[in-house]
């Protein structure tokens, strides 16, 4: 990767895969500190201030994770890499994931501007945690994101940045606490009183109530945070088609569930997880491979129409057969038309009728991959501190106990009436047994 230049450079290489996170093995993070880039902005002192400020947040907010922070030498490489006060930039935008904003200030010919920064009156550059963008790193910087997000609402982490403000402010007389970020130009607009929120509907998460309302579990968590951020409104409702063209062509285009792909990344700002889904081929009485590449090919698999599993089948060898509903593909596997059908845990709890079929025999044969559904913000034009203001809201509402309380009602309803496999975990819906 070519080496950044005239800005910070503060890098935290992390000495463990994350599988390792994920499983809560012990992670060894490996820092590195070099702020020596920030010399046109900050002197030495206020440099060591802010070095020491942005390990905190890291520090603080993984403080349940078991993870042990240690210096690093130069030579050292590891993977995923995360580095903390990174200037986001329209020629850096691709390459890492975003995960909180530390500071805001003034741009100019050592220091690169960020787009959409949320300063009418002057351009500005924001510094962030961020993470290298790579195949081994997503599921990490998803958790990292939810935990600092999760921290930037305590009161520890608002004394720790007051402190920090009070020492900046003998050099930055109009810094300002807004957004987890510190912001040494002033105030920063994040308007989002002009968000158009709009969804998918999909059973029990968000469909059609009385009056045409939403309701539904995803309906619940994005009008609470509506509520958090004070811009109530009505949410609309579309086909997929036409939410993924309003949210490339217009700015604060609040969205839920989208599928989180990497081809979407150019397009949505990632809010936060509301569902999960386990997808893979099911069977009835089929053995378990572990791994979709030990599945013969000799398997009839059957599909959704104009679903992407279809050309994922076909491109694996399998012979494939494309079924109107989940509903219609439940029958043909009962009726030996199929092997197996390519979908998730959920789709065969709402395709399958128990009171026709015995439900209980279809049974994972093959995992493929695990795909998450988010509240998703528009990119296009769209300011980065109202994704930030969202983030924090989202973050907030999963950790109250209004919400929390309403999605364990939810969560039984949906046992004892749909009989749907599913459990709960920070907040987010997953459409699978635990065990």
């Amino acid at each position: 990767m070519e080496t950044r230049k005239g800005f910070p450079s503060l890098i935290v290489l992390i000495a463990c895969l994350s599988a390792l996170w994920i499983n809560s093995a012990r992670a060894q993070v490996l820092i590195q500190s070099d702020t020596h880039d920030l010399q046109n902005v900050f002197s030495q002192p206020l440099r060591e201030s802010i070095d020491e400020y942005a390990r905190m947040v890291l520090e603080n907010a993984l403080s349940s994770e078991q993870t042990e922070l240690l210096p690093m030498s130069d030579e050292e490489q590891a993977s995923p890499r995360l580095y903390l006060n990174l200037i986001r930039t329209a020629d850096n935008e691709r390459e890492y994931y975003w995960i909180s904003p530390l500071f805001a200030f003034e741009c100019g010919e050592t220091v690169p501007c960020t787009p959409n920064a949320g300063n009418q009156l002057k351009e500005v550059a924001v510094s962030y945690i961020a993470i290298d963008k790579n195949s081994t790193s997503f599921q990490f910087a998803e958790r990292v994101s939810e935990k600092i997000s999760e921290y930037k609402n305590s009161e520890g982490f608002h004394l720790l940045a007051n402190n920090v403000k009070s020492t900046l402010s003998v050099s930055f007389s109009e810094i300002e606490l807004a957004y987890g970020l510190l912001s040494l130009v002033g105030q920063l607009d994040a308007d989002a009183s002009n968000l158009w929120v709009i969804a998918d509907v999909v059973p029990l998460f968000s469909e059609k109530g009385e009056r045409g309302k939403l309701k539904g579990i995803a309906a619940d968590l994005v009008n609470s945070v509506l509520k958090e951020i004070s811009s109530p409104q009505d949410i609309l409702s579309a086909p997929w088609k036409r939410i993924a063209k309003e949210a490339m062509s217009k700015s604060n285009v609040l969205v839920f569930a989208v599928i989180r792909t990497e081809e979407r990344d150019d397009v949505f700002h990632w809010i936060t997880p509301v569902s999960r889904n386990l997808h893979g081929l099911f069977g009835i009485n089929k053995p378990h491979f572990e791994s979709f590449d030990d599945v013969p090919r000799t398997f009839r698999v059957g599909t959704l129409l104009e679903d992407y599993r279809y050309n994922v089948a076909l491109e694996n060898g399998f012979k494939v057969s494309a079924y109107d509903s989940w509903n219609e593909l439940v029958e043909a596997l009962f009726n030996n038309e199929i092997d197996t059908i390519f979908g998730s845990q959920g789709a065969i709890d709402f395709g399958c009728n128990p009171n026709e079929f015995k439900c209980e025999t279809i049974t994972l044969s093959s995992k493929y991959d695990i795909s998450t559904a988010y509240l998703a913000l528009s990119k296009k034009d769209t300011c980065v501190l109202v994704l930030e203001k969202l983030k924090l809201a989202a973050a907030d509402v999963k950790m109250s106990d209004e919400f929390n309380e309403r999605l364990s009602s939810w969560s039984d309803m949906v046992s004892q009436e749909y009989g749907i496999a599913h459990h709960t975990e920070h907040g987010v819906v997953h459409l699978w047994n635990p065990n």
